[in-house]
């Protein structure tokens, strides 16, 4: 049934066409003169189109002059001149133009040769009356005619409606504009003739009464041969264009006698070239749903190499993961194409597989259309010294190793601040709180026999653990805010040498307590774009531990300057203390919060290693950085970075 398809359809197709051509054959008549009416139809078409916007060009004058009226209805007659003359200018088709206030016309332009018209009522004229009654009804433009002029000539009045728009006028009726179109003038702008290339033309629709009108323009008999017609469309009513051959339609109906043979003939040639075509899309059809087949099962791209690592064929399989255009491709070399590190994997994997003749697999990653792929590529051995490459997306596979990687990484980061949170808890807040629990057990049972001066001793301690205490839980609730991202900054303009001024008189009962003296050399004129409270916290964390590990009668600096990081303007501000310094071996470890960094003062001062780290995600937080320079036994000097607010 298949191998007989072909034929079966070419021979459905050969009568079906023997069928159409015994139909038009039938055509005694008529057929020619469907061409001929479809023709000249697109000719009328195109002289409707001239006629409308010829007079449509015009007609909108009355409607200017009607709009402008409508919102001045004290026009006068000077001003009604200045007015139709900038709009009529030197339109040879208009005969004339007027206002008629309550009908009764009060301008009209030109003057000169229409003198007798000024003061006509258009109402007391039972022609007009009509008119210009049913233009105030429908409150539309009325193009009545063609009328015979009384100076002369036929001419179209196009009669439009003025309503006083003013808001007191409520819209009421103001009187009418018309406007006076030479007939000729106007269909000879058009181009229209009444006999045009074998055709006679003509025109009816008296004042827009279409069909029912009379014949203004033609030869009458145009309308009692069948013509073809069209409408023109005026703004109330229409004319009807017709048009029928100047020799009768008779004269389209003679057909050749040898059509007939020829379509038989035509059939014949045609059945066959179908029955051709036919077998050859079917066979076309078959080999490419076979191959459409196999390579819609194949999800990778297969691209053959030759030894030198040059592309020479491209399968139609995924063409999607092509680095570039397969037409830019072939012929190139990989080192052409691909990156140096990819393309040397390539060269390198090129070789083995034709040396070894064994398959060779490998991973690389591209950029195709700026997005990054990562591909598993199978190399087999192909006769003839070249190779086939059977490349697979593995991008997904990849992207999901990352995640699984970052989310180890962010797994073993939270363990961290979980230890680090009951570290501080189990040992920092414990350690305070035991003493208090120590010093106020002792002070309940033995305070009549304990001396004054160590009562004041046990005060002092309880003052010193409560002051530590307090840092310690600022420090631990600024951190654990920061960690869940629910610490609110507020980057605005601050001056941070009052900020480092109120983070010195906090500091100052520990400063004279150890001798300590601190100097604030930071310029009055240092303003940064920061969030104060955060800031603050910065510089009383870091001149607490400069207070912390400096010995008694040392000396605490803190400085700015400017600098230019990555074209932008930034202060940096520093803290230098003249303290013990920190091994080399620590300071790497400062900033981890999974390290043990908690020191005791030259005091035996407490802290938790917290703040630190809260400084830095402070700082980081405020597109700033922190580091720390420091020499044991010389000093340390802690630096941070704020966008300077210029």
């Amino acid at each position: 049934m298949r191998r007989n398809f072909p034929f079966l359809v070419a021979s459905l197709f050969f009568l079906s066409l023997l069928s159409i051509s015994f139909y038009y054959i039938s055509y005694k008549r008529g057929q020619w003169e469907k061409d001929i009416r479809a023709n000249l139809l697109e000719i009328l078409i195109g002289k409707k189109s001239k006629l409308e916007k010829a007079l449509s060009s015009r007609i909108y004058y009355t409607k200017g002059v009607a709009a402008y009226v409508s919102v001045n209805p004290d026009l006068s007659t000077s001003d009604f001149d200045q007015l139709a003359k900038e709009l009529i200018k030197q339109d040879s088709i208009i005969s004339s133009m007027s206002i008629a206030p309550n009908c009764i016309i009060s301008a009209i332009y030109p003057y000169e040769g229409h003198e007798e018209a000024v003061g006509l009522d258009l109402l007391a004229h039972p022609a007009r009356r009509e008119i210009v009654e049913q233009t105030i009804k429908t409150q539309r433009t009325f193009v009545a005619g063609p009328v015979e002029l009384v100076e002369g000539g036929i001419a179209f009045i196009s009669y439009t409606p003025i309503f006083n728009k003013l808001p007191e006028s409520n819209g009421s009726f103001w009187g009418m504009t018309d406007i006076v179109i030479y007939k000729d003038e106007l269909l000879k702008e058009a181009s229209f003739h009444t006999t045009e290339n074998g055709f006679n033309y003509a025109l009816k629709g008296q004042d827009g009464q279409g069909h029912a009108g009379d014949v203004f323009w033609g030869d009458e008999a145009v309308f009692a041969q069948n013509p073809v017609t069209i409408s023109v469309d005026l703004p109330d009513g229409e004319w009807i264009l017709g048009a029928s051959p100047q020799t009768g339609w008779n004269s389209y109906l003679d057909q050749d006698k040898t059509l007939s043979i020829l379509l038989i003939i035509s059939s014949i040639i045609i059945s066959f070239l179908f029955w051709l075509v036919i077998r050859s899309q079917q066979q076309i059809r078959t080999n490419a749903n076979e191959l459409k087949a196999i390579f819609n099962s194949m999800r990778n791209l297969i691209v053959e190499f030759d030894q030198d690592g040059n592309y020479i064929k491209i399968a139609p399989t995924n063409t999607d993961l092509l680095i570039k255009p397969e037409h830019e491709l072939l012929g190139e070399n990989v080192t052409d194409v691909l990156e140096t590190v990819v393309a040397q994997q390539f060269s390198s994997a090129i070789s083995q597989c034709i040396q070894t003749r064994k398959l060779i697999i490998i991973e690389y990653p591209l950029v195709i259309n700026d997005k990054n792929f990562w591909f598993t590529g199978r190399l087999s051995y192909k006769k003839g010294g070249t190779v086939i490459l059977s490349a697979y997306d593995i991008t997904e596979k990849k992207q999901d190793e990352e995640k699984l990687r970052q989310s180890t990484e962010k797994l073993k980061q939270l363990n961290a601040t979980k230890d680090k949170f009951f570290s501080i808890i189990a040992h920092d807040l414990r350690s305070p709180l035991a003493s208090f629990q120590s010093i106020l057990e002792l002070l309940h049972t033995d305070y009549d026999s304990i001396s004054n001066d160590s009562k004041k001793q046990l005060i002092k301690a309880i003052h010193e653990s409560s002051s530590h205490l307090n840092n310690l839980l600022e420090n631990l609730l600024e951190w654990s805010l920061s960690q869940k991202n629910e610490l609110q900054f507020n980057l605005q303009k601050h001056n941070i040498y009052n900020l480092a001024e109120e983070a010195l008189k906090a500091m100052q009962p520990g400063s004279i307590k150890k001798s300590i003296s601190i100097s604030n050399q930071i310029s009055q004129q240092t303003f940064a774009l920061c969030d104060q409270r955060a800031t603050h916290t910065i510089l009383r964390n870091l001149v607490s531990n400069a207070l912390k590990f400096t010995k008694q009668g040392g000396k605490i600096t803190v400085n700015s300057h400017q600098k230019q990081i990555n074209n932008r303007t930034y202060w940096i501000i520093s803290i230098k203390d003249s303290g013990i310094g920190i091994p080399s071996n620590k300071l790497l470890q400062l900033f981890q919060l999974d390290a043990q960094n908690s020191t005791a003062g030259t005091n035996d001062e407490k802290g938790s290693g917290l703040g630190l780290i809260l400084c830095q995600e402070l700082v980081e937080k405020q597109h700033g950085s922190i580091w720390i320079e420091s020499e044991e036994g010389q000093g340390t000097t802690v630096s941070f970075s704020l966008p300077a607010f210029i």
